[in-house]
């Protein structure tokens, strides 16, 4: 939950008296309340496309969410163990989806470096060489 005192305090740019700018009132938040600000922020200035949307950064914003909901739910002794082992779950998922992400980048990445080394090498070829094979690379393609 946001504090609303330091929501005051950004918007006047004075906390307790003393001139404080936006960043040093934001140094002094906590993090779940920062990550809070942050999704508020999101909402109001909605993503225009879908390749506005940068996933690895979405995920990494649940990460930090499950990891400070983890934080809070193993420093509370009333929180029920299957509930415990749940949030541990979600944190261990978004882990995964993290290291799948990665992966996958990495590889996307490696790929469009051969392709552009193998364009590279194809502008060397005879025209009728290039093209045999680029019409047999777009057949592998679309089967």
């Amino acid at each position: 939950m946001i504090d609303n005192e330091k929501l005051q305090a950004l918007k006047t740019g004075a906390k307790a008296g003393e001139v404080a700018t936006l960043s040093s009132t934001l140094a002094t938040m906590p993090r779940s309340e920062l990550l809070e600000l942050r999704e508020a922020l999101d909402r109001l200035l909605p993503t225009k496309s879908l390749s506005d949307l940068n996933l690895e950064h979405e995920l990494l914003l649940q990460y930090d969410r499950v990891k400070d909901l983890q934080q809070d739910v193993l420093s509370d002794d009333s929180v029920p163990a299957n509930q415990r082992a749940q949030v541990a779950n979600s944190v261990a998922m978004t882990l995964q989806h993290l290291i799948k992400m990665q992966t996958e980048y990495s590889t996307a990445e490696r790929f469009k470096a051969i392709e552009a080394l193998m364009i590279k090498a194809m502008r060397k070829l005879p025209l009728d060489v290039a093209a045999e094979f680029l019409d047999e690379y777009e057949r592998i393609g679309s089967d």
